[in-house]
């Protein structure tokens, strides 16, 4: 268990991830509920960690004193003399814990460098470490959907590799050094009133990147502080220890915004990657949420940073190995089309140029695993072949790589349903390589292919701890929990998503037409509202949204957009059938089966209300969608574990309601 658990209101994420980062920086582990569990695991998980905690931390805000959770997790420590109280905002405590001591944390909640020494006494904190330890986890302030691109980026997963620095890599030779970043204070140009940006955005990197594991962040004040002295980078890297740093600029034209980022070798001055994001200045949080992403998948396929496998070693044309650096990076970033199509192109020049490197073929076939052919602009049929090709070839060249096995496993899953067979792949990978992410992931989705949901949630857990950078994986996790009809894990599942939260935020907004009543669309849905016009959707997206919760929770009328004008998924077919009329929901769902993945079949496979009615599952048109070779598996691997929720009902009757 945690030396410290963590007690906060949601709107106060970004003060108590920083919070749990600096109490970890001075040696003590921390629990913070990012940890989501299916139905009732959820409530326990969090009891165990309360329980088991040293100390339980609780941040009082004006936010948090109004939190029923905060209150009960207060409640259990002060009743067991492990509470330590603190607020963040000036807010004094509640009527009932006020005769305990309350640490003011405002000065420190503005960046202050250290933590206050009475916080410290009161954790027993003895000194200062020299390491950073693991990654905390925490819940996230919500971030949500716009309706009309809602089901873009279904399919989930992304690629997580650890391949050697070039160097290294050519030369064979194993990697020992601890990886150690600064990043230093972005320059700007615009006018001094940007200047701040320079010191917040790399602020705010720096604490981003903390939860990639193998790498130690260098505290902001001391980057800031030898930023100041002109020194060059080999002068850095010896005044902060550090093997790496992270320069840029901020530019401001007009009403534009431009940010670059650059990636460098301290001791030798290479630059070793850069990227450059612009958009409007409303975009400003947008655009630095892009290029951390971007940057932590440069330092994970780069330097090696995070949990995976070790790319193959040997001899590597250096063009074909900056190819697939350049393919793994924009796989990180992959819910973009355009990100999918680079990576694509460079795993594809990769292998032209080095036909033997095994990894650049692994890495194809895995994505290709992940995609739909509207999203790569390939066929069925020559989508499958192309991933056949590629994993077959990267298995010739490397029998046991990792990634290639678990691009098998998905290929069967996800093109043919056959979840037997790639369970049995994932496993044998995860004996080996119990850390691997992609094979986490994979298990994740053969699990919940298979019924098995609450087991595939420990495994997405996993992959997730892995990459905490991949919304996509988060997405998945939703998914999962929304099938299970777990209501309150699926909300804080959305409230944790940073950026592209489309996804996430359209099954939260189902969770509330599948499983709550009035009362819960009422209280949630204008926050709903609010995020999606903070995400950039129209006043019509939010009455779209709140047109099919109000459907479902009070009755009233909804009328779906054409067929035509939107991405057909089988959630939409189930929308349409039970909201509009089932002749249009079994078109929906006919073009679904065409044209989308297996697996997201199991969108409406629950017992929710935005499934197909049982009396529709037992017309013939519904059957014959389970005809299909793919759809056939799931439904029946999912029958010998019990599972029928969704499925075709018997007897076959033709349905004879609208």
């Amino acid at each position: 268990m945690a030396d410290v658990f963590l007690s906060y209101a949601s709107a106060d994420r970004e003060i108590a991830e920083r919070l749990a980062r600096a109490i970890q920086q001075s040696g003590l582990s921390v629990w913070w509920d990012r940890h989501i569990k299916g139905g009732a695991e959820f409530s326990r998980d969090i009891e165990r960690q309360l329980e088991g905690a040293r100390h339980v931390l609780v941040l009082w805000s004006k936010e948090a004193v109004n939190s029923r959770w905060v209150r009960d997790e207060a409640s259990v420590a002060a009743d067991t003399n492990r509470i330590v109280a603190a607020t963040i905002d000036g807010t004094p405590a509640p009527l009932g814990f006020r005769q305990f001591q309350t640490i003011d944390l405002r000065a420190w909640s503005t960046r202050s460098p250290r933590l206050p020494a009475d916080l410290l006494d009161a954790l027993e904190v003895e000194s200062e470490p020299a390491s950073k330890g693991p990654p905390a986890n925490g819940r996230q302030i919500p971030r949500l959907l716009v309706i009309g691109g809602i089901l873009a980026a279904v399919a989930g997963g992304v690629l997580i590799v650890r391949p050697e620095p070039v160097d290294q890599f050519l030369s064979g030779k194993p990697k020992t050094e601890t990886l150690a970043l600064a990043v230093l204070p972005f320059t700007t140009e615009g006018g001094p009133e940007i200047r701040y940006l320079g010191t917040g955005l790399s602020s705010a990197l720096a604490d981003s990147l903390a939860p990639l594991s193998g790498l130690k962040i260098t505290a902001s004040t001391s980057s800031q502080s030898v930023a100041t002295q002109g020194l060059a980078a080999p002068d850095i890297a010896k005044r902060l220890g550090i093997t790496h740093l992270v320069e840029g600029r901020v530019q401001k034209l007009g009403d534009r915004f431009s940010i670059t980022a650059r990636l460098v070798a301290a001791e030798t001055s290479e630059q070793l990657w850069t990227r450059t994001v612009e958009g409007a200045a409303s975009e400003l949080q947008g655009l630095k949420s892009q290029i951390t992403r971007e940057l932590a998948g440069a330092i994970r396929a780069r330097l090696g940073a995070g949990e995976g496998e070790i790319a193959e070693r040997g001899k590597v044309d250096p063009k074909a190995f900056e190819a697939y650096l350049r393919a793994l990076e924009r796989v990180s970033v992959r819910d973009d089309r355009a990100a999918r199509l680079e990576a694509i192109k460079q795993f594809r020049l990769a292998a032209s140029l080095e036909p033997d490197f095994a990894d650049a073929h692994a890495g194809y076939a895995y994505l290709l695993s992940l995609s739909s052919p509207d999203q790569v602009g390939l066929s069925w049929k020559d989508l499958r072949a192309e991933q056949s090709r590629s994993v077959d070839r990267a298995l010739a060249l490397d029998p046991e790589n990792d990634l290639a096995l678990v691009a098998r496993a998905m290929a069967l899953q996800n093109f043919e349903g056959n979840v037997h067979d790639a369970l049995s792949i994932n496993r044998a990978v995860l004996k080996r390589s119990q850390n691997f992410g992609p094979a986490h992931y994979s298990m994740a989705s053969g699990l919940w292919m298979q019924g098995k949901s609450r087991e595939a949630v420990n495994h997405i857990e996993q992959a997730i701890d892995l990459d905490p950078f991949d919304t996509l994986l988060q997405f998945y996790r939703t998914k999962i929990l929304y099938s299970l009809g777990d209501y309150d894990a699926v909300r804080i599942s959305a409230e944790q998503c940073r950026q592209r939260c489309a996804g996430t935020g359209w099954f939260w907004l189902l969770a509330i037409a599948a499983y709550r009543d009035e009362k819960t669309f009422r209280s949630d849905f204008p926050l709903i509202a609010k995020w999606i016009l903070e995400e950039g959707g129209t006043a019509e997206d939010v009455a779209e949204a709140r047109g099919i919760a109000n459907a479902y929770v009070t009755g009233g009328a909804y009328r779906p957009r054409p067929i035509e004008d939107r991405k057909a998924e089988f959630i939409d077919a189930a929308l349409d059938s039970r909201l509009f009329d089932f002749e249009t929901g079994m078109k929906t769902a006919r073009l679904a089966l065409a044209t989308a993945q297996p697996d997201s079949i199991l969108d409406i496979l629950n017992d929710g209300r935005v499934t197909f009615s049982s009396e529709q599952r037992a017309d013939p048109q519904y059957h014959a969608l389970f005809r299909d070779p793919k759809l056939a598996k799931i439904a029946a691997a999912r029958r010998r574990e019990g599972v029928a929720a969704g499925l075709p009902v018997f007897p076959v009757k033709p349905y004879t309601g609208r």
